[in-house]
């Protein structure tokens, strides 16, 4: 269990003073229960942690000394996190802190989903344009082989009518064969 002790040295952006931060086995429980739901997140931290570096709202929370973690002040819900005033002794500069950095945590949790939405509308749509031009092809086919089987009709009827002029004995020059309304044949000059 040598988790239990873990921490983290990073360099303060305003003072270039080493500083230790103590990281409990209840936060990093903490911290992968609710990462799990945001990817990017996840990655910053671990990215942060293994190079020894956090964020601007990590370095924020130390330095206004915040009695919270910045997963626990994203992903407090909003009855909890009103509360924090009377449960924790947080001062007015410390909340408006705070505010920021749930604001910004919960924007780029909106923006992820964002993208997440936008990526699967697009494969959605390209599935639709697939399924559009394998249709478009079928119907393209289906068309070819109408006009084909069109064409043979008519060099059917041609010949037919030829042989029908030629057993009544008509020239085809002068003859032709018609159809009326009522489907009655007649023989035209």
């Amino acid at each position: 269990m040598e988790e239990r002790n873990k921490s983290l040295e990073y360099k303060s952006s305003s003072s270039e003073i080493t500083r230790q931060i103590n990281v409990g086995p209840c936060v990093q429980t903490f911290f992968s229960e609710q990462h799990q739901t945001s990817r990017e997140y996840e990655e910053e931290e671990s990215e942060s942690s293994y190079q020894g570096r956090l964020t601007r709202d990590e370095r924020l929370v130390v330095d206004m000394k915040i009695p919270l973690t910045v997963v626990e002040i994203i992903h407090k819900p909003m009855e909890e996190f009103n509360d924090l005033r009377s449960s924790h002794a947080v001062t007015e500069e410390q909340m408006n802190i705070c505010r920021d950095i749930r604001r910004r945590g919960k924007n780029k949790i909106a923006a992820q989903n964002c993208r997440k939405r936008k990526i699967e509308q697009i494969s959605g749509l390209e599935n639709d344009l697939s399924l559009a031009k394998l249709k478009k092809e079928k119907i393209l086919g289906e068309r070819v082989e109408l006009l084909r089987q069109q064409q043979e009709w008519g060099r059917r009827l041609d010949r037919l009518e030829k042989d029908i002029l030629v057993r009544l004995g008509k020239e085809e020059k002068y003859w032709m064969i018609v159809v009326d309304r009522n489907m009655l044949v007649h023989l035209k000059k």
